[in-house]
């Protein structure tokens, strides 16, 4: 057999594969790949690095290599990327948008694998410790996204919270426009769009002719959130915003012209596309979505699951083992709210303390003006007080924002989104103005604490403004660091000055408890075959999260396997280290100095984060 055939015969069983178009190089050597990506990752701090050559390699020969590998894969980054191009200088990207389709598949797996190959070519053991956990960084990068492509994650582009209906009326948020250069970039994006939902209907067919559908209930308001972006009339399309003011320096005959392509631009090409693509959902995907929740229904049955938990937790951690500790945590937590319901004197049991916090007018502001001017109040006193905390605080300001209304029913409570690496934007906290009596206000304090300072903001800015690493490590996202340090965030307030009522506390408790029910949820619905009222229901029982707020987030964990896990585990992580260095270290435990070391090369996995600290502990004890 060539290899061509070799390849093709061995990769039949794994239709997520066997459907790329494989060269007859990458046929022989997906053999290996297979192999590789067959069993799960080994995600233990034991993990073995890649075996010594039988020639001996020098220290600068296996770091130039890797060098070379990092560029590689930056370069491919940037390449794939043109927002992300954009943002690091790349004025040309400010023109295209990224490509789609199935072809977009069988290049990511080509280069995946071309990389990972080249990295366990070489000897890491003569290198430095802080060197060869990089390249054990980047190999756990490209064994996640190669398993990804194995068990289909790439098959479901579309729901609630992600899609061309979400990101592309916010494009122009994204950018700025200060002259006719950046309204000419705009336009051309736009232009591209009927190409890039082309992709986006392939993916969605080949799903559908492998069997690979998801739940219905994660398209549930998708149809809105497309008629919110082709309904209106042009003038007042999301699309047509950065058209709403002349900039200074323009004529008014350009400024004219520009206006009257934008409104065909987008009539003729933007809104075609997107009802086109609204129209094949309505009529021939939608219909076909599974009532069943659990990913473990998917035609790659429980190694979708499995995946998603080692990817987001950067964990070994069984569905199991997360459902048990789960069930731990709620119990400790219960347990702290209790008592609070003791201190305020509520003549009740916990479900009317939470009906009464649910339905009380008090707790709640009356207008979106006054609940972000909340949330403000609250960031601007959380600012003064990082200091006490963090010697090294980011150069990137930052500041609130209302959720867009075409996401905000279907959206959750708050998101963040980082500063572009270019500087043209602020990173900016994304609150939920939709429905205000499901935005309570003793739960303000907490969730702006994770989301701005000394949450996201000043974690992900400070990432970006890293120096000395490789450019990919700038924009390295772990899940299970970045939202353990969120929540970890959270546990800080007190030390800032901030729940310092009995309500506040006890909001700060249900946002934990809000966590730790995930790993009970998360994994009822994915392992154990929950249903999405059975998940409701214990989110309703053991929370004080109102209810819309608890069924947007259930569906979120049906559409976004694991995602929810890395929270809970990434912040026990990050507590224990905390206690560790306290217990090792006594009175000469400096928590600035841990704050920035941990922060100081950006996110990573868990168990490399685990080491790094350890080490510093080590130091600091010498």
């Amino acid at each position: 057999m060539s290899s061509k055939k070799i390849g093709r015969a061995f990769i039949s069983g794994f239709p997520y594969i066997s459907a790329i178009k494989i060269s007859p190089f990458h046929g022989c050597l997906l053999i290996c790949l297979i192999g590789l990506i067959l069993s799960p990752m080994n995600l233990s701090s034991q993990t073995p690095l890649p075996p010594a050559s039988s020639g001996s390699s020098s220290e600068d020969s296996v770091r130039k290599a890797l060098s070379e590998i990092y560029e590689k894969y930056w370069e491919f980054k940037l390449e794939t990327s043109p927002s992300l191009s954009a943002e690091y200088g790349n004025k040309d990207a400010e023109f295209h948008l990224a490509e789609s389709g199935v072809a977009t598949i069988d290049r990511d797996l080509k280069i995946y694998f071309e990389l990972q190959t080249g990295i366990y070519a070489l000897d890491l053991n003569v290198l430095p410790a802080s060197e060869q956990q990089q390249a054990k960084m980047l190999l756990m990068i490209l064994e996640a996204k190669l398993d990804g492509i194995r068990v289909g994650t790439h098959l479901t582009p579309i729901n609630q919270r992600r899609g061309p209906q979400m990101w592309l009326p916010r494009l122009s948020s994204q950018m700025k426009f200060l002259k006719k250069r950046d309204f000419e970039a705009y336009l051309s994006r736009l232009r591209q769009v009927p190409r890039y939902i082309s992709g986006i209907k392939e993916i969605l067919e080949k799903a559908v002719a492998e069997g690979f559908l998801p739940p219905a209930v994660t398209l549930q308001g998708v149809l809105d959130q497309f008629s919110a972006c082709t309904q209106p009339e042009v003038k007042d399309s999301l699309f047509y915003n950065p058209f709403r003011m002349m900039p200074p320096g323009m004529t008014s005959d350009e400024w004219q012209l520009l206006c009257q392509r934008a409104q065909t631009v987008i009539s003729d090409e933007v809104v075609p596309a997107l009802s086109s693509l609204s129209q094949y959902l309505e009529e021939s995907y939608i219909p076909l979505c599974r009532d069943s929740f659990g990913a473990y229904m998917f035609p790659t049955g429980s190694d979708y699951y499995g995946h998603c938990i080692r990817q987001h937790t950067t964990t070994g951690k069984s569905a199991t083992q997360i459902h048990q500790l789960g069930l731990r945590e709620v119990a400790r937590i219960r347990s702290q709210m209790q008592e609070i319901i003791k201190e305020v004197e509520f003549d009740g049991d916990f479900g009317a303390f939470v009906a009464h916090l649910r339905n009380s007018p008090e707790f709640y502001h009356p207008s979106s003006e006054e609940l972000l001017k909340g949330y403000r109040d609250i960031c601007k006193r959380a600012d003064a007080r990082l200091p006490d905390l963090f010697g090294k605080l980011p150069r990137a300001p930052y500041g609130v924002r209302e959720i867009p209304a075409h996401e905000a029913p279907r959206a959750t409570t708050a998101y963040y989104m980082s500063p572009p690496a270019d500087g043209s934007q602020p990173g900016w906290f994304y609150a939920n103005t939709y429905d205000l009596r499901s935005r309570p206000i003793y739960e303000m304090e907490a969730l702006a604490l994770h989301e701005a300072v000394p949450g996201h903001h000043l974690q992900l800015a400070l990432q970006g403004e890293l120096e000395g690493l490789p450019k990919w490590r700038k924009t390295t996202h772990f899940t299970a660091y970045i939202e353990g340090w969120g929540l970890y965030a959270e546990s800080l307030g007190t030390q800032m000055g901030f729940y310092t009522d009995p309500y506040s506390r006890f909001g700060k408790l249900s946002y934990e408890m809000w966590r730790a029910l995930r790993l009970v949820v998360d994994t009822g619905i994915h392992e154990l075959g929950w249903s999405r009222a059975q998940a409701i229901q214990v989110m309703k029982e053991n929370s004080a999260l109102t209810e819309k707020n608890i069924e947007a987030e259930v569906d979120r964990y049906i559409a976004w396997p694991g995602q929810a896990l890395a929270y809970k585990i990434g912040e026990l992580e990050i507590q224990s280290l905390v206690k560790e260095a306290r217990e090792s270290l006594g009175e000469n435990f400096d928590i600035r100095g841990f704050h920035d070391h941990m922060l100081k090369e950006g996110s990573m996995p868990l168990q490399i984060l685990r080491t790094r600290m350890e080490s510093w502990v080590e130091q600091q004890s010498r």
